[in-house]
């Protein structure tokens, strides 16, 4: 049985079956040469260079790197690593509301569609159907054919042609572009390039989102417990003051220890304000992360208390290997992808400068008379190539390849100052844990010595051979270490969010 799509039936005789033979060749010859040859540079990743561990690279003294770290790999959710229930029911928030998150979301879902676009821009097939009431005008220049065919009876031709019909059209139009040059794998490899750089950007906002709301979080806690110590010391501060005006009232002491305490006293509810302002102020700066109104975390935050205490605080870090810092840090992998659409984009510009053919064919019917618009007689039908070849503007063409180039360079320098931007950032993160952990120690050792001062002094007192005096200064003195303890809690774990952010959160 012979092959319908060779068949007479399908093809009129002035299109012989051997002219379809070699037309069907050609197309699969085209086929073939059309993955053969891609211009420009194939990309190749880069590998930067680490050191065997997190602190080998560092400046300062190598006592400020003395880290216990983990190279044990950690959850992309690292804030679960300080155990704090509140905390991760913020980040969890913040994933599902915040605005800036969904913009980037948005922007990689365009870069992905920008990539399935430039997928499919090889071919391109289109149907269409008309159906038009039209008329022709008696004084065209068509109806000279029938003043020339008809001389005696032109009138009465002309005026049956020009009578009103209804025209139907319906078929389908396909093209297809030989990739001969690359110039369509190498543009689907730069919108991959794309999109895989705006899905690390995103990325890299979650993470800095996540950070910064870690950091809100722990110092909106520091803030709170300093407005608690600070209340209870102004408290004492009362105590005392009672206790010197009864003093000086009986003639004990002078005037002089009154006013000093006075002094003290209105300074410490001086410090007040501040700090409820930078409370609520914190307090906002997280409502805005979650995408609420200000005060909608009131209720929330109430059940923080005191987080920050009895928190281990010698835990290692869980980093993973240095090594891994290219494939867990968002910015790096983001300049890396940049660095590769680059470089396919120099392979697209150069396949401009080289011809185009386009295989085109359609297929469909006309007819105005409706009860014919499917019968096989009604087709009509197109195929043939489109050639587009440069003459006159390679000058331009070529530019565009340099200038492909010069951003492909740059492109690459920006990466490397990524990746030493990266170590910088790591560098500081450990170096100052490093040193919020040495003053957290001295503060402790200052905490433990004035406690048993304390111990000494309200011994002292039970025995008779003091007053309360003593034991009350001694109070505020320890609170006054332990506001500074706080603060020195919440900027340990602020230096831990930096570290987990400068790593790139974890693997």
């Amino acid at each position: 049985m012979s092959d319908p799509l060779l068949s007479t039936r399908r093809f009129p005789q002035s299109f012989p079956q051997s002219r379809v033979v070699r037309l069907g060749l050609a197309v699969a010859l085209l086929s073939l040469l059309a993955g053969c040859t891609a211009l420009g540079l194939d990309f190749e990743k880069p590998q930067p260079d680490a050191p065997d561990s997190w602190s080998q690279w560092h400046s300062g003294d190598q006592a400020t790197h003395q880290l216990n770290v983990d190279n044990a790999s950690t959850s992309l959710l690292w804030w679960r690593e300080f155990n704090d229930p509140l905390l991760e029911e913020l980040q969890s928030r913040m994933a599902a509301n915040n605005p800036d998150l969904q913009t980037a979301a948005l922007s990689f879902i365009r870069a992905r569609l920008q990539q399935q676009i430039a997928g499919a821009q090889s071919v391109d097939l289109n149907a269409s159907g008309t159906a038009g009431r039209q008329r022709i005008s008696e004084n065209s220049p068509s109806m000279r054919m029938a003043e020339i065919s008809a001389p005696g009876n032109a009138d009465q031709l002309i005026e049956r042609l020009a009578k009103p019909y209804t025209l139907y059209q319906a078929g389908f139009d396909a093209s297809w572009e030989p990739d001969f040059w690359g110039r369509i794998s190498r543009s689907v490899e730069a919108a991959g390039a794309e999109m895989r750089a705006s899905a690390a950007e995103l990325e890299e906002i979650r993470l800095a989102l996540s950070a910064e709301l870690a950091r809100a979080y722990f110092q909106f806690l520091s803030v709170d417990q300093q407005i608690a110590l600070l209340e209870e010391q102004i408290d004492l501060g009362e105590e005392q003051l009672e206790l010197l005006q009864a003093q000086q009232a009986a003639g004990m002491i002078t005037e002089l220890p009154l006013e000093r305490q006075l002094t003290q006293l209105r300074e410490l509810n001086a410090g007040l304000p501040p700090l409820k302002s930078q409370a609520a102020a914190l307090e906002n700066a997280m409502a805005q992360l979650l995408g609420e109104r200000p005060g909608a975390l009131a209720t929330l935050l109430e059940k923080a208390g005191d987080q920050l205490a009895d928190k281990p605080l010698d835990n290692p870090f869980k980093l993973g290997l240095s090594s891994e810092l290219a494939q867990r840090r968002p910015d790096i992998q983001a300049a890396e992808a940049r660095l590769h659409a680059a470089t396919a984009q120099i392979g697209v510009a150069r396949a401009d400068l080289y011809p185009r053919i386009t295989l085109n064919a359609g297929f469909g019917f006309e007819t105005y008379n409706d009860s014919t618009i499917g019968e096989w007689t009604s087709r009509q039908w197109n195929i043939g190539p489109g050639f587009y070849l440069p003459l006159f503007n390679q000058g331009r063409l070529q530019k565009r390849v340099e200038l492909t180039e010069v951003a492909q360079q740059q492109a690459a320098i920006q990466y490397r100052k990524t990746v030493l931007t990266a170590w910088q950032e790591i560098d500081d993160a450990l170096t100052g844990y490093s040193a919020e952990r040495e003053r957290h120690d001295r503060l402790t050792e200052q905490q433990q010595s004035l406690s048993r001062q304390l111990e000494l002094i309200t011994a002292n007192r039970a025995a008779g051979l003091t007053d309360s005096s003593a034991e009350l200064q001694a109070r505020s003195a320890l609170h006054g270490i332990e506001r500074q303890l706080a603060d020195s809690r919440a900027r340990l774990n602020i230096q831990r969010v930096a570290v987990y952010k400068a790593v790139g959160g974890g693997v």
